[in-house]
């Protein structure tokens, strides 16, 4: 008979972990720091296979010994035969749910995909069977693995609780601030030099049209590396960078370096080397350090201060208070509304969905000729209305609506028969959700901003959320971001509606388990760490969630709800 052991349970029981402690000296070598020293992390410590180990506790201590990147998977390798080592490559991965299936002479895994990793960390949802056979070869009395699989094989549980979701910045073509391009590293890893390489390896395919990289491709790591001091301040070796960069230039590489190297929590500056040498960035301070905190505006979420909850309640556009606080805007009556990031500049749309409305929240508010009907889900982005509607010739189209009241119709390269129904535009503009009704069917997928005249929207690919039951979420809805890498959804699970916020890449999910009743729209405030989600009911009722108290009821009467963006 086959023994079967669920992975999650076996890997709890068997992983040894140890509380990090790191004490950094003033004086002496500097060191490397993983994210982990602050606060104080988990680390890894696998055992080398043990003499006598049956096929199934063999290939266990196999997959506990690839949460430990040390010395090139050293631990893991000792699993493997000679030609299997040599063989083995762990960059790329695998993200698993399942179980180890062995008997007396084989052990294998069986089980469902959830994820997967490229080699520089990449992660991409996808939901499949998987499988692997690991041929166990007899070796002096002992058994090794002779067919390694394709990179590492990870556990969901060790993923989650061993690996850092990092968000390495690259400068955007839209504008004078950075965009974040996730990548998953271990935790261990997370230090400085693999910071700074992740950045060389430069952003992702699907962001690469939005973005640019300030370090120029001749550049790499200098013999220095890089390394961070017990004030926080991170030195970086480049080599292969020219004297003659000018100081923009300059500026946005110190940007994209220094908001990158914030994976690390006391990161408070960066100072760069050329080869060794002084390489002098723009604004630094008397001592050469170029400071974290005078360098806040490259972050578009640092710059938001407004966090009112804006609404329309019986046609009359307000703010959610008590009481509710409405805004005159004359006879009009509108069904939704939308803010800007400092909740000075309003957008509406009236009760016909054929009319938008802009202005000054305190001012008039002045018409905007859009030529589309059925108009929705108006929102802010860096200054820039967005709006979708339907066009003369049929079908759903997306329009942006600049503060010169200028319109221009959105290209949208869509996927065949794609119809949008709902939309939600990234803080930084580089990406944009996306659900659409492609053959009666509605699917969430992103896709990359092109700053262009007229701005087009290409490459949309479907985002898979995988729930914890290996369930992938239907039916999505209502979206918008809570933070630069995290979408709040409307979406269904076995049948279930909820609220969830999803990492851009599918990585994490967590379901927010609404109040009775039929979530129909999210409101979302962007912030670092992910700031307020609220909900409107079918029957009108607003509700607020907060991590402590959960969902607390705000207003009632409600027929659209926003924050600025």
């Amino acid at each position: 008979m086959r023994a079967r052991t669920r992975l999650t349970a076996l890997l709890v029981g068997l992983l040894v972990v140890t509380t990090g402690c790191t004490s950094i000296s003033a004086t002496g070598p500097i060191e490397q720091v993983p994210m982990s020293a602050q606060p104080p992390g988990i680390d890894v410590a696998p055992k080398p296979p043990q003499e006598g180990a049956t096929p199934t506790r063999l290939v266990e201590g196999f997959l506990q010994a690839m949460a430990d990147p040390k010395g090139d998977y050293q631990v893991a390798r000792q699993y493997l035969t000679s030609e299997a080592s040599d063989a083995w490559e762990p960059t790329s991965a695998v993200v698993f749910d399942g179980a180890v299936t062995g008997d007396a002479e084989s052990a294998g895994i069986s089980g469902t995909q959830v994820g997967s990793l490229d080699g520089s960390g990449h992660y991409t949802a996808r939901l499949q069977s998987f499988h692997h056979d690991f041929a166990l070869v007899d070796e002096g009395g002992q058994w090794r693995i002779g067919a390694a699989p394709d990179g590492l094989l990870l556990s969901r549980y060790i993923f989650e609780r061993y690996y850092r979701e990092v968000s390495i910045y690259f400068v955007s073509t839209a504008g004078s601030h950075v965009v974040p391009d996730p990548v998953h590293l271990p935790e261990a890893q997370v230090t400085p030099t693999s910071i700074v390489e992740a950045l060389l390896d430069g952003p992702s395919d699907g962001l690469s049209r939005a973005v640019t990289n300030a370090l120029p491709a001749a550049v790499k790591l200098g013999s220095e590396a890089a390394s961070i001091d017990s004030q926080g301040i991170v030195t970086v070796d480049l080599t292969g960078i020219s004297g003659n960069l000018g100081d923009d230039a300059r500026r946005r590489l110190g940007a994209q370096l220094l908001w990158s190297l914030t994976a690390i929590p006391r990161v408070t500056g960066l100072v760069v080397t050329r080869d060794g040498l002084a390489f002098t960035l723009p604004d630094s301070n008397a001592q050469g350090v170029f400071e974290l905190n005078t360098q806040q505006g490259w972050q578009v979420l640092s710059r938001g201060v407004n966090h009112d909850l804006f609404a329309v309640r019986d046609g009359v556009p307000g703010r959610i208070a008590n009481p509710f606080d409405s805004f005159s805007t004359g006879q009009t009556r509108y069904s939704e509304i939308s803010a800007s990031l400092d909740g000075a500049t309003l957008a509406l749309v009236d009760e016909g969905r054929t009319q938008l409305w802009m202005g000054a929240r305190s001012g008039e508010m002045t018409l905007v000729e859009t030529g589309l009907t059925n108009l929705r889900e108006p929102q802010f982005v860096l200054g820039t209305l967005w709006v979708l509607g339907e066009g003369p010739e049929g079908g759903s189209v997306l329009t942006t609506v600049q503060r010169s009241g200028k319109v221009e119709r959105v290209v949208f390269d869509a996927p065949p028969d794609a119809r949008i129904v709902s939309f939600a535009v990234s803080p930084t503009r580089a990406r944009v959700g996306l659900v659409l009704d492609i053959s009666g069917q509605r699917k969430l997928g992103l896709a990359t901003v092109v700053d262009s005249e007229p701005v087009n929207v290409v490459a949309w690919e479907q985002l898979h959320l995988i729930a914890d039951n290996d369930e992938a979420l239907t039916d999505p809805q209502s979206m918008r971001w809570s933070d630069e890498t995290k979408l709040a959804v409307i979406a269904s699970n076995a049948g279930q509606r909820s609220v969830y916020t999803a990492h851009v890449d599918g990585s994490e999910i967590e379901d927010l388990s609404p109040v009775a009743g039929e979530a129909v729209e999210v409101a979302a405030l962007p912030r670092m760490g992910g700031g307020p989600v609220a909900i409107r009911i079918a029957n009108g009722a607003v509700w607020r969630f907060d991590a402590r108290t959960r969902w607390n009821r705000l207003a009632d009467q409600i027929t659209s709800i926003a924050y600025g963006g």
